[in-house]
């Protein structure tokens, strides 16, 4: 009986779902609403070209397949980034403090979508 009932007892353990496998905690992404101000592409242009911005880096949006571009002066720390919508242009993000990093060796070159994900 004694070794019926260890049995029984080790079968069970063994059997648990919860210990045979991980838990996987589920992700805690959330969307936000955050103001998004656009208008025609040659005044947002003018704007970024206000602060001195020179391109930096471009992609296309990987939902979307709009373009985006990332803009900064290098002396100031002023950046931008845009999204062309159609025949209007997005101001994604501004900002300050900005500074160019160096791309490792091994991304240069990849295609622009693999870097999106």
């Amino acid at each position: 009986m004694k070794h019926l009932v260890a049995i029984l007892v080790a079968f069970l353990l063994l059997g648990s779902p919860t210990l045979a496998q991980e838990t996987i905690p589920e992700p805690t992404f959330v969307q936000v609403q955050k103001p998004i101000v656009c208008g025609p592409i040659k005044e947002v242009m003018d704007k970024v070209k206000e602060f001195g911005e020179l391109p930096a880096a471009a992609w296309i949006d990987a939902e979307l397949e709009n373009n985006v571009m990332f803009y900064i002066n290098e002396n100031t720390g002023t950046t931008t980034v845009v999204e062309m919508v159609g025949e209007v242009m997005c101001i994604i993000s501004q900002g300050r403090g900005g500074a160019v990093v160096s791309i490792p060796e091994k991304i240069k070159g990849l295609p622009i979508k693999h870097l999106t994900f």
